[in-house]
Formats: structure tokens, sequence, C-alpha cells
């Protein structure tokens, strides 16, 4: 009976709205569908009363209806909320009270509207949701003519930590030192809990390599009580351990590229790692590698974070006893285009000499060994960048190919500084990287120090700067790299230019060694298809007329022209030891020659 009352059609003669004042009069008016003298089901009147109500200034609205001789006079009356005079919020302590005035301050002397209130209220809550803060309005009520809000912020209770075994997901016993872990977690007891903050760090520990998961579970705390501004919780942190150290052997292809021989850059190694030593988060190192004329012994121990150092300051100590290639800039020339070798050309080759003495050299094969040992301190100077101290003691010699040491080149050209048969020196560096949007900035300045007169006394500056810039699925590369050398210098401790990642289309060390340098290069990348990308590229290196300023002009007397550029085309796959690169590049001589790296460019 009811459901055919509600669509019966009654007759409305007359529709009035009362209580409002003139200009909501009219805001009211202008929402109803209905007009006078026509019929309307109880429905339709209804909706229409609900349509005032939906305009968002009454806080109550309802239907009279009374008969007259014509048909029914619809009267709705409705109650005006109050005007808005100002807010009041409990409970609110990380939201900014300015904040609050903005969200309502075009509302102020105004009658209140639920709609416009109410989005004032979301831009709070959102604040809440945007800064990753555990708070929300949770209430609000007019007194007179002013809101109160209501407020709550999740305050942490305690942290704990929680090791769980892999397999089962249960509570184990754990192999690092608590403390290690814990000194990385930013939010405290009696913080209000931000999300953004526990995802940083999670990240944190998760860095630290030690884990193969970690998570953080917020959940009430015992002692928190219902109802109130201030809710309680209890932040547990969950971290599955990872196997930290064992033996490794393997082989492979150094990224060097300054082996000789038929399979050049070859090498085998073995390694023993440690990356949690003590339970402290310390990693402790020994690794062998050797190819056809490389090798590298190193042992190396670094603390990532010192004693709990309010800084994050980190330490690196390191031993290692290294022989590398030294023909990018003692090896003999023969021509880049493929003429006669001898002195004055351009690449470098074995010359086929029989007379070679031991003081230069067999074949014109030399390697530079190296014996040195530091220690280095680091530490973030801000959120993009981090400064490195720290000083280097090293001992050099310069071996021919019959494992002797020798003071000249084949050209007769002084190769140790000193006047024994290996040079020392004591150097300090300092290091700073910045890491922008797209960008990166190295800069490293090194000074040794003549704590004995036979000791090297000279100060090596070096600037590397790489910007990346999107075009579409394109990204180009552009990075450019430089140095300078004042004081003592020694041939092997020259800028090198010329090479895999230095000028390509060149042969390592092939256009020059100088005591100052820059390289610069640009790479187009596009997309081939996965996992391949492909590249387009030049390279410009020059040793800036520097080259006659290293002792024994090593340079020059091979005919290297101090300058030269590249360009040529690649290809490259992201691997777990970076990107591997295989290009092919020509020189200004219109000369090819493919390479191999291992890592970016420069």
């Amino acid at each position: 009976k009811e459901a055919v009352q509600a669509q019966e059609r009654i007759l409305i003669s007359e529709i009035d709205v009362k209580g409002a004042s003139a200009e909501l009069l009219q805001v009211a008016t202008q929402s109803l569908v209905m007009k006078p003298n026509f019929a309307y089901t109880l429905k339709e009147v209804q909706e229409d009363v609900n349509r005032v109500f939906s305009t968002g200034y009454f806080s109550s609205c309802h239907p009279v209806a009374e008969d007259t001789r014509d048909g029914v006079r619809l009267t709705i009356e409705v109650k005006e909320n109050p005007k808005l005079t100002g807010v009041v919020a409990t409970g609110a302590d990380m939201l900014p009270q300015s904040l609050i005035e903005e969200a309502f301050e075009d509302q102020y002397g105004k009658t209140l509207n639920f709609e416009n209130f109410g989005r004032a209220l979301g831009q709070l809550n959102k604040w809440y949701e945007d800064k990753g803060i555990f708070g929300q309005v949770t209430d609000a009520d007019m007194k007179g003519n002013v809101a109160e809000l209501r407020m709550k912020e999740a305050r942490i209770s305690r942290v704990s930590l929680k090791f769980l075994n892999p397999e089962t997901g249960e509570q184990c016993i754990g192999k690092t030192n608590p403390d290690v872990i814990m000194k990385n977690i930013t939010i405290k007891p009696g913080q209000v809990y931000n999300v953004r903050q526990a995802k940083s760090d999670i990240d944190v520990v998760h860095a630290m390599g030690l884990f193969d998961d970690v998570n953080i579970v917020p959940q009430p705390a015992e002692d928190s009580i219902q109802g109130s501004d201030q809710p309680k919780i209890v932040l547990t942190l969950n971290v599955v351990e990872r196997k930290t150290g064992g033996f490794s052997a393997g082989g492979g292809i150094s990224a060097s590229q300054s082996s000789d021989g038929p399979v050049p850059g070859f090498v085998g190694s073995c390694a023993y790692s440690q990356r949690n030593l003590f339970g402290r988060n310390q990693k402790l190192s020994a690794s062998i590698e050797i190819g056809q004329a490389d090798s590298l012994f190193k042992i190396n121990h670094s603390d990532p974070w010192v004693g709990g150092d309010q800084h994050r300051t980190g330490r690196n100590t390191y031993l290692q006893n290294m022989r590398t290639s030294g023909n990018a800039i003692h090896g003999k020339a023969v021509d880049e285009v493929g003429g006669v070798s001898g002195p004055g050309v351009t690449q470098l080759d074995a010359l086929d000499v029989s007379n070679s003495s031991s003081r230069s050299g067999d074949q014109g094969g030399i390697l530079i060994g190296r014996l040195l040992g530091g220690v280095e301190y680091s530490r973030p100077l801000s959120t993009s960048l981090s400064g490195t101290a720290g000083v280097q003691y090293q001992r050099t010699r310069v071996l021919g190919e019959n494992g002797q040491p020798i003071v000249t080149d084949y050209y007769g050209n002084p190769i140790i500084f000193s006047h024994k048969d290996y040079d020392e020196l004591l150097v300090g560096v300092l290091r700073s990287v910045y890491n922008g949007n797209k960008s990166q900035l190295v800069m490293s300045m090194e000074q040794a120090i003549p704590v004995r007169q036979d000791f090297l006394n000279f100060n090596r500056l070096r600037v590397r700067a790489e910007k990346t810039i999107k075009a579409g699925f394109t990204r180009l590369v552009v990075t450019t790299k430089g140095g300078m050398i004042l004081g003592d210098l020694p041939p092997y401790e020259a800028f090198s230019i010329g090479g895999t990642n230095s000028v390509r289309g060149y042969g390592e060390g092939a256009v020059g060694t100088g005591r100052h340098y820059v390289v610069g290069s640009g790479e187009l990348h596009f997309p081939l298809f996965s996992p391949l990308e492909g590249a387009l590229f030049a390279d410009y290196g020059s040793d800036i007329d520097s080259g006659p300023t290293v002792m024994g002009d090593p340079a020059g007397c091979r005919g290297k022209p101090g300058s030269g550029y590249g360009y040529g085309v690649g290809v490259r796959v992201d691997s777990p030891v970076g990107p591997l690169r295989l290009e092919y590049a020509w020189n200004d001589k219109r000369v090819g020659r493919f390479h191999f790296g291992i890592g970016y460019h420069g």
C-alpha cells in the first residue's frame, strides 16, 4: 500500500523555502527541479528536498505539505549552518597550524558549507598521506561558530628486532649484532610513525647486504588507550639473514684492457670474503687475480660505520700488490695505419729487436709493479654529496719481461724518478662525489708528501662530470673528464689517453701521455630489443700540449699525436658486473678497431 502511495502523483500548487536568508534562498530555489502546478510523486518530492540539503548550507531540511483549494502547498523548511569564524584542532602535533589556516581561510565569515568543509578536511588528510604520517582527522564538531577538529596521530611505543628463519619464517637467533642493525633505524619511540621514514630505514638496512628480506610491521601497543588522541603502536623490524662469507673462484675478461697476448684481458681469480665480520657488518676480503701479464693480490677491510659515529663515517683499510702492463705508455711503436715500425710513429706494439738490454726490457713488454697500502675515511656530507679523505703509501718498480727492475725504456728514456730502481711516495687523498638528478660530478686531489728527500712530491687533480638527457625513447650521455699534475712526475703516473675507456678508435694510450689532459665523450643510447641497447658515440682527447713535459717524453719519442678523436657504434647489455660493451670505432686516420669494455665509458 505504501509503495502504491509513493507512486501516486500529487498536484503541487505552490513551492516555498523558509528559514533561509535571501542569498541562500536563491541557492536553495535554484537547486529545485519541481515547478508549481505540476503533479509529482512523493519520491520526486523527497529527491528535491535532498537536492536542497545537498547544497551543503543547511543543517536540517524537511518538507511540510498543506492542502489548499488549488492543490498542495509545499514548504521546505531549512535551518542554516552557522557562520564559520575559526577552526581549533586537537591532537595535531605534526600537522602545521599554517596548513589548517590555509585550508579554511576562504570559508571564514561565511555560512558553513559541508561540501567545502569536507574538501578542506580532505586537504588535511592528504597532507598526512603525502608525508607518510600515520594520522587523520577523526572527528569534526561545531561549537557555536568555531569548528573543533580532532586528529589522531599514531606514536611509536617501542621498536623491536626479530630474526626470522628463511625456511620456516619462525623467530630464530641471528648472527648479526642487534646494535649494528638498530643504529640504522631513525624511527624512535615517542615519534609519530612515518611510513616514508620507515621505508627509508628498510632500504638502509637492506643496503647493508646482510639480509635477503627486511620489513617493518606496525601493531597496536598493549598500553594504547582506546579512543585516545595519540594511539600507540609497536614496530617490529623483521630480517632474514643471508650467507655472508666464503670462497669463490672464476675467470673472465678484465675491464682494464691492458693485457697482451693471444687472449688479451683474460684473468683468473680466487677470493675469500666475509661481509659480516664478528657480526659487526665489517667486510674482510682477500683476492688474487692472475692474467697473462697482469696480477693482483689484495687484502681489504672496511667498516661502513665506525663506532656509531653520528656522521656515519666509514673506514676502508687495504694492502695490495699488483702488476699491470705499462705498454700503454712505454710500449714500442708501430704505425697506426700499418706502416713501418720504429720511433716517431703512432701505435703501441712489439718491435722485434734482439739486442734489448735488461735495463730496457725484452721485446718492449713492461710491467708496472706497485706495492701499496692505505686507509680512507668517508662520510655523507648531504643527501647527494659524499666526501673521502685518506692516506696511502706506495712503492713502484718498473719490470722488464724477465721480471727484473729497469730504469729506462726501450728508447733509453728514464722511467723511474728517483736514483734507485723504485720510487716511493706517501700521498694524502681528498675526494668528493656529487650525485644529482641524472648527473654526477667527481673531484679528487692527491698531494704527495715528501717525508724523505727521495720521496715523490707532486699534486694531482682530477675531475669527471656526466650528464644524461632523455629525449623520447633515446637518451644522450655527455661525459667530460680531465686532470693536471704539478711537481715530480714519473711517466707511469702520467695520464694515458686513448682506448676503450678514453678515445675509442685508438689503442690503449695511443693518443698521448700527458701531465695534463682532457677527454670528452657524447653517446646517444637507444633501445634495440631486450636486453640489448644500441649506441652511437664520439670521443675527443688531448694532452693539452703537455706531453713533452713528462719525464722522458714517452709520447713524443713514440710519435703519438697528442690529440685525436674517434667515433663509432656499439651494443651493450646489462650484467651483474655492470654493462658489457662491444663497440667498433674509427679514429681520425679512418682506422677502425673493436673495443670490449665492462662498465660505463669513462
